[in-house]
């Protein structure tokens, strides 16, 4: 038997509907444009420049 690779799903922090394409950051379900930390890949408020999970540090679009 084939082993299948378990694919982690991904919700929308806003609505919590899961977001089909997993790599993108766009929410089909409410419209909104969901934020990942790069390290740890869980949802952080838009106005936060630290990761509240990991510490990572968030670059926003102009730095």
């Amino acid at each position: 038997m084939a082993e299948q690779e378990e694919k982690k799903r991904l919700f929308c922090p806003y609505c919590d509907e899961e977001m089909i394409v997993p790599e993108g950051a766009y929410c089909q379900a409410c419209g909104i444009v969901a934020f990942y930390c790069p390290k740890c890949r869980k949802p952080v408020p838009r106005d936060k420049r630290e990761c509240p999970y990991c510490g990572a540090e968030i670059k926003g679009e102009n730095d």
